[in-house]
C-alpha cells in the first residue's frame, strides 16, 4: 500500500524549534558546569543526547538546528583553545567532521524509523476503516 504522507509524523511548528533551542541551551549549561571535570574530553556528548531526543520527539528539522548549534557551541567553548574558533591541529578538524557525521547519521536514522512507524499506524487505520466498511456492507447485504 502506497502511503505518501508518512513524513508528516510530527507537525512542523515554530514551537518545535524553540524546544530545540531550549534543549541545546540545557545541554550547553550541563556541559559548561561539568567543564572543570571533563576539560576537552567529550565536547559534544550532551549535544548528541540532546539532538537524539529532539530528533525522536520533534523531527529532523529541529534536530538539525540543535545539532548545528551544539557543534558550534562545543567547538567554541569546549575544544582548546577555548573561547575561539581556532583549530590547533588537523586532528581537531577530523574530530569535528566525525561529530558532524555522527549527529546527522543519528538524525537520519531516527527520522527514517519514525516515518516507518507512522506509516504502519496509517496502514493500520486504513485497514481498520476498510474492515468496518466491509462489515457494514455485509450486514446490509444479509437483510
Amino acid at each position: 500500500m502506497q502511503i505518501k504522507n508518512s513524513r508528516a509524523w510530527v507537525p512542523n511548528t515554530t514551537a518545535n524549534y524553540g524546544y530545540a533551542i531550549v534543549g541545546t541551551a540545557a545541554a550547553f549549561f550541563v556541559r559548561y558546569e561539568l567543564h572543570p571535570i571533563m576539560n576537552s574530553q567529550f565536547p559534544t556528548i550532551f549535544f548528541v543526547f540532546n539532538s537524539t531526543l529532539i530528533a525522536y520527539k520533534l523531527g529532523w528539522k529541529p534536530a538539525c538546528l540543535s545539532a548545528i548549534l551544539g557543534l558550534t557551541l562545543a567547538y567554541y567553548f569546549f575544544i582548546p583553545p577555548y573561547n575561539s574558533f581556532e583549530l590547533p591541529s588537523p586532528l581537531d578538524l577530523l574530530n569535528l567532521a566525525i561529530y558532524f557525521i555522527l549527529f546527522f547519521t543519528i538524525i537520519y536514522l531516527i527520522e527514517k524509523l519514525q516515518r516507518e512507524r507512522y506509516r504502519a499506524v496509517l496502514v493500520s487505520r486504513v485497514s481498520d476503516s476498510r474492515m468496518r466498511i466491509m462489515a457494514k456492507l455485509s450486514v446490509k447485504r444479509k437483510k
